[in-house]
C-alpha cells in the first residue's frame, strides 16, 4: 500500500510538471518512475500504474510536434490494454488524445472517430467530471472543418462543466475557442471579455511568458477595433512581461509597428519594424560574426607563421601562396555547394521517407486493431454454436460460418493501408457479400434472381460489417427457407439515403414462403445475430410477411 501511495504521488507530481510546461524535468520523472516499475512483478495494480505511467509519456511526447507521432504510438498500444482492465477514465482520455494526435495530423475522419469512442465511454460510465475535456476536443474538431456555431455550442458546455468541476485548463480553452469565434463575427467586445478572463487566470501561473502572450491578445483585439492608444498601453504591458521571459518577441515587436502606422506615427512604425527583422535577423548574425572572427584569426596566424627575413623571397612566397589558396577555395567551395546540394537533396528525401513510414506504421496500428476485434466476433459466434451443433446440421453450420466469415475478410479486402483504413466503397461490398452467400445455397433446380441496388458510396468500417453480416442471414434465411415450395423466386436489396429521417435504409425483400420476424419463435442463431446488430446499429425495423418477407432498416 505505501509503494501504491508513493507511485500515485509521484504522478501527482508528473501531472504539475506538465501544467506547468516543464516538459523535461516531467520527462525525466517520467521515465524513471516507468524503469522503476517494470522491475515488479506484474500484477493487476502495477499495470494499471504502468499504463497511467505510459499516458502520461504520450502526453509528454504530444506537447513536442517533433514527437507527435510517437505519442500516438503509445496511445495505440495501450487503448487496448486499459479497456481489457477496465480502466473507463483512463480509456477516455486516451481516446480523447488520440483524437488531438489525428486532429493535428489532420486525420479529421479518424479525430471524429476517436472522439465519438470517447464519447461513448462518458455516457456509458457517466464520466461527467471529465466531460470537459471532450467538450473542448469536439469544439476544435469543430473549428477545423469549419462548423463555428457547433464550435460555440461545445465551447459554451466546455465552460459550463469545466467550472463545476474546477478544471481550469479547460475553462482557458473554452475561452480561447468562444474567443475565436466572436472575433470571426466581428464582435470584438465580446472577444475582450474572454480575453480578460484569461488573462486574469494566466496571472496565477505567475509564468511570464504566457501572461505576455494574454496581454499580446488583448492588443491585437483593440488594434482591431482601431482602438490605438489602448492597444498600445496592452502591448507595453506585454512586453514587460516579454522581457522576463525566453519567448520570442518578434511578434510583439510587428504588432507594435502596426499599431504605430495605425496611429499614423509612420517613423515609430518603422523604428519597430526593423526591430522586428532585427530580432528575426539576431541569430543569424551572431553566427556570421563568429565565422568572421575566426577566418580573422586565422589569417592572422598564417601571416606570422609565413613572415619571413628576405623581402623578396617573401613577396614570391605570399603570392604563390595566395594564387594556391584562391584556387584552392574556388575548388573547394564549388565542390561544398555541390555536396551541400546534395545533401540537402539527400535529407529531404529521407525526411519524406521517414515520415511517410510513420504514417503507414499508425494506420497499420489502426487496422490491426480492428481485424482483431472482428476475428474477437468470428470467436464469440462459434463459441455460441458448440452448444448447438450436431451431425445432423454440422454442414449447415460451416456453411453459415463461412458466410458470416467472407463478410468479414472481404470488407478487410476492401481496405488498404492508406490514407484512410476508415472507408469502404460500399456498393462493391454488398454486391460481391450477396453473390457469394447466394452462390453457396444456390440450387440448380431452383431458379433464384438477385438484385441489388446500392446508391450509397462509402461507408465507414463500424457500419458495414454490422449491415453486410445482417444481409447475411437475412439472405442465407431466404435462400433456404423462403422457396421450398416453389422453383422461381425474386430478392430485393436496396440501400438508400432517407430524405425525412437523414438515416440510411436497408430495403430487404423476397416473394417466398414468408415469416414473421418479430413473433417467430425460432431460436436459431442467424436471428439471434440479426436482431443483435441490428441493436448495435441502433436502428429501427419494420417488417411486413404477406406475399413473401420484406424488412426495412433504418440506421
Amino acid at each position: 500500500m505505501s509503494q501504491d501511495s508513493a507511485v500515485n504521488q509521484e504522478l501527482m507530481k508528473i501531472d504539475k510538471l506538465i501544467r506547468d510546461k516543464e516538459i523535461d524535468l516531467a520527462q525525466k520523472k517520467t521515465d524513471s518512475l516507468y524503469k522503476q516499475l517494470r522491475k515488479f512483478q506484474i500484477g493487476r495494480r502495477n499495470k494499471t500504474q504502468l499504463l497511467e505511467t505510459q499516458f502520461r509519456r504520450a502526453i509528454i511526447f504530444d506537447e513536442n510536434e517533433a514527437t507527435s507521432v510517437e505519442s500516438l504510438k503509445i496511445l495505440l498500444k495501450i487503448i487496448d490494454d486499459a479497456e481489457d482492465e477496465n480502466l473507463h477514465a483512463l480509456s477516455y482520455q486516451i481516446y480523447l488524445l488520440i483524437a488531438l494526435a489525428y486532429e493535428k495530423s489532420q486525420h479529421l475522419e479518424l479525430t471524429d472517430l476517436y472522439l465519438d469512442k470517447a464519447y461513448k465511454k462518458y455516457k456509458d460510465h457517466q464520466l461527467e467530471n471529465l466531460y470537459s475535456t471532450y467538450c473542448i476536443r469536439r469544439s476544435s474538431y469543430f473549428r477545423f472543418v469549419e462548423k463555428l456555431d457547433s464550435m460555440n455550442h461545445y465551447a459554451k458546455q466546455a465552460e459550463k462543466y469545466s467550472k463545476k468541476y474546477n478544471n481550469e485548463k479547460d475553462l482557458i480553452d473554452s475561452y480561447l475557442l468562444m474567443g475565436f469565434y466572436t472575433s470571426k463575427n466581428k464582435n470584438y467586445e465580446k472577444t475582450l471579455e474572454y480575453d480578460f478572463k484569461i488573462l486574469k487566470h494566466k496571472k496565477k501561473t505567475k509564468r511570464s511568458g504566457e501572461i505576455a502572450a494574454a496581454f499580446n491578445n488583448i492588443s491585437v483585439v483593440n488594434y482591431k477595433m482601431k482602438n490605438y492608444p489602448v492597444a498600445l498601453s496592452y502591448n507595453d504591458s506585454a512586453s514587460v512581461f516579454f522581457n522576463k521571459s525566453t519567448i520570442n518577441e518578434g511578434f510583439y515587436l510587428k504588432l507594435r509597428s502596426m499599431i504605430f502606422e495605425g496611429m499614423g506615427k509612420t517613423d515609430s512604425a518603422l523604428f519597430y519594424y526593423k526591430e522586428y527583422h532585427e530580432k528575426l535577423q539576431l541569430i543569424s548574425s551572431q553566427e556570421e560574426k563568429i565565422k568572421i572572427k575566426k577566418l580573422e584569426e586565422q589569417y592572422q596566424s598564417d601571416k606570422k607563421e609565413n613572415t619571413i627575413k628576405n623581402k623578396d623571397k617573401l613577396m614570391i612566397l605570399i603570392g604563390s601562396l595566395l594564387a594556391v589558396i584562391a584556387i584552392g577555395l574556388l575548388l573547394l567551395m564549388g565542390k561544398n555547394r555541390q555536396i551541400s546540394h546534395r545533401n540537402k537533396i539527400i535529407n529531404e528525401q529521407l525526411g519524406e521517407l521517414q515520415k511517410l513510414l510513420e504514417q503507414k506504421q499508425v494506420l497499420l496500428s489502426e487496422l490491426q486493431h480492428r481485424v482483431k476485434n472482428n476475428l474477437q466476433h468470428v470467436i464469440s459466434i462459434l463459441e455460441i454454436q458448440k452448444e448447438s451443433a450436431d451431425h445432423n446440421n454440422i454442414e449447415e453450420l460451416i456453411r453459415g460460418n463461412q458466410n458470416r466469415i467472407h463478410s468479414m475478410a472481404l470488407l478487410h479486402k476492401k481496405l488498404n493501408v492508406s490514407d484512410n483504413v476508415n472507408e469502404i466503397d460500399f456498393g462493391r461490398y454488398i454486391t460481391e457479400l450477396s453473390e457469394i452467400v447466394k452462390e453457396s445455397y444456390d440450387n440448380h433446380r431452383k431458379k433464384i434472381d438477385l438484385h441489388i441496388k446500392c446508391e450509397i458510396e462509402t461507408i465507414s468500417i463500424e457500419k458495414a460489417l454490422p449491415v453486410g453480416m445482417i444481409i447475411v442471414e437475412l439472405l442465407s434465411n431466404s435462400m433456404k427457407h423462403a422457396f421450398k415450395n416453389r422453383n422461381i423466386g425474386i430478392i430485393n436489396i436496396e440501400i438508400t439515403e432517407d430524405e425525412k429521417s437523414g438515416k440510411s435504409k436497408l430495403y430487404y425483400a423476397d416473394n417466398g414462403d414468408g415469416f414473421d420476424f418479430n413473433k417467430n419463435n425460432d431460436k436459431g442463431l442467424g436471428l439471434e445475430i440479426t436482431k443483435g446488430l441490428i441493436h448495435q446499429l441502433d436502428g429501427e425495423i419494420m417488417t411486413t410477411s404477406g406475399n413473401g418477407f420484406e424488412l426495412m432498416l433504418y440506421f
